[in-house]
């Protein structure tokens, strides 16, 4: 019989969960915006190129780490540049469509199984913290996460730092004195951001499939 993904955390003191992927199902919540972004496109003046910036932003966010230093008003000048429009223009459409808009969705596709775990292994005393790219107290509401949760993603306090630059990671355990480094974890759905990630900072990773069916075939509850 397969390990149960309680089996395989419960040894860890540490325990670091991405969010986007993770925490919930980031296709079925891109499925879903997909279809809003479209009738926004098709019905709103402008809703092209609030489209084309937002891809632009994904993309350019996905590798901007000048001088190792999350730099967000560059990226909006960049994107600015890119795509024709006004730097604050950009701004907006950010935090409408990618920080405000998708909230429901995100609620909708939370993987409960693993929100469930969180609050069992928080109950038991571990040291549960999320960590991610993108600002995550929405999503942490949208999720049902209702115990409060430390926090730390890109562009909060210290950390400047996109994955799989492990300076948050280092941060983040400093949080934690005492806990050795074999006994931290970090929980995500991409290899070539998370695992790196953990990988370059000396600790444990545990990547997730990120289809429903491919996880509950594993073991998984």
């Amino acid at each position: 019989m397969k390990n149960s993904l309680y089996d395989k955390l419960k040894g860890y003191d540490l325990i670091i969960f991405d969010m986007d992927g993770t925490l919930y199902y980031q296709r079925g919540m891109q499925i879903r915006m997909a279809f809003r972004l479209l009738y926004h496109a098709l019905s709103s003046k402008g809703g092209i190129k609030d489209i084309l910036a937002i891809s632009k932003y994904r993309r350019l966010r996905e590798t901007w780490d000048t001088g190792n230093r999350m730099d967000e008003s560059g990226l909006y000048d960049a994107v600015a540049k890119e795509t024709g429009l006004d730097p604050v223009r950009v701004r907006g459409i950010i935090k409408k469509w990618m920080l405000e808009n998708p909230m429901d969705v995100v609620g909708e596709c939370r993987d409960e199984v693993l929100i469930s775990l969180i609050s069992r292994l928080q109950a038991e005393g571990k040291n549960i913290c999320i960590y991610s790219d993108y600002p995550t107290e929405d999503k942490c509401k949208a999720v049902g996460l209702e115990r409060e949760v430390p926090q730390y993603y890109c562009g909060k306090g210290e950390i400047k730092t996109l994955k799989p630059n492990p300076s948050a990671l280092f941060y983040i355990m400093s949080e934690y004195p005492g806990i050795l480094r074999n006994k931290v974890i970090m929980v995500g759905d991409r290899a070539d951001r998370d695992k790196a990630a953990a990988d370059n900072a000396g600790i444990d990773s545990l990547i997730l499939g990120r289809f429903r069916l491919f996880r509950h075939r594993t073991g998984y509850r």
